[in-house]
C-alpha cells in the first residue's frame, strides 16, 4: 500500500487504462485495464523525470505503472501519456502528464 491509497479512495476516479504490451510487426499492441488516479486538469509546462518539458493538459497520480505511450480515458477522451513526472522512492506512486484529449474511448 502507497501513501497514496487513502487519496485515491477518497477522491480517485476510475479511468480506463491501455498499456502498451509490444508491436506485432504492424501495429502496437495494448492491454486495457480499469485504475483509480488522482486526475488535475489544466494546461501547464512540466519537466519530466528524464529532464523533458512537456506542454501537458492534465497531470495524473497513481499506482499503476503507467508511462509515455500509454492512453488513459476518462469520460470517454482519450489523453495520451506524455511522460513520466515523478516516481516516489519505493516506486509505489507515479505522476504522469497528459496530452489534449480526443473523443474516442477505449
Amino acid at each position: 500500500m502507497s501513501l497514496l491509497n487513502p487519496y485515491l479512495a477518497a477522491h480517485g476516479v476510475s479511468v480506463s487504462w491501455k498499456h502498451k504490451t509490444g508491436n506485432d510487426g504492424n501495429d502496437d499492441t495494448y492491454s486495457t485495464s480499469t485504475i483509480t488516479v488522482l486526475w488535475a486538469h489544466g494546461a501547464k509546462v512540466i519537466r519530466t523525470a528524464q529532464g523533458d518539458e512537456l506542454q501537458c493538459q492534465a497531470i495524473c497520480k497513481c499506482e499503476a505503472a503507467v508511462e509515455a505511450g500509454d492512453v488513459l480515458t476518462k469520460d470517454s477522451r482519450d489523453y495520451p501519456v506524455l511522460g513520466l513526472v515523478g516516481v516516489s522512492y519505493d516506486g509505489s506512486m507515479r505522476s504522469v502528464a497528459l496530452g489534449g484529449s480526443r473523443s474516442g474511448g477505449a
